[in-house]
Order: C-alpha cells, then structure tokens, then sequence
C-alpha cells in the first residue's frame, strides 16, 4: 500500500495528470486515508493473533 500510495502521489504532480488541480488533491487524499486503513487493519490482525495466541507478532 504504501509503494502504491507513492505512485500515486509521483502519477497526480507529474506532467502527465489531465484531470486538474481539484481532482489530484481528492485522489491523493483518498490514496493517504486508504493507506491509514491498512495500517489500522495491520494493527487489528496484530491485536487478533496476541488474543488467541498469547504471542506478539514480530513480521
């Protein structure tokens, strides 16, 4: 998620972008909030495994 967040980031502040100014800030926005969503979800897998195995996850 995060390489794909930096893509995006690099593909709405090249040259090439075509859809404006108002739309590149939505889209970058919406790639931050979807990265913030997986970190979270990370977190909550990592809070599932401990409750049922009593061990932290190191990965």
């Amino acid at each position: 998620m995060d390489e794909f967040n930096r893509a995006l980031l690099a593909h709405t502040t090249s040259g090439h972008w075509p859809h404006g100014v108002e739309a590149a800030i939505d889209v970058t926005l919406l790639g931050r909030f979807y990265e913030r969503f997986s970190d979270h979800t990370v977190e909550i897998g990592h809070q599932v495994i401990f409750m049922e195995t009593g061990k932290r996850d190191t990965t």
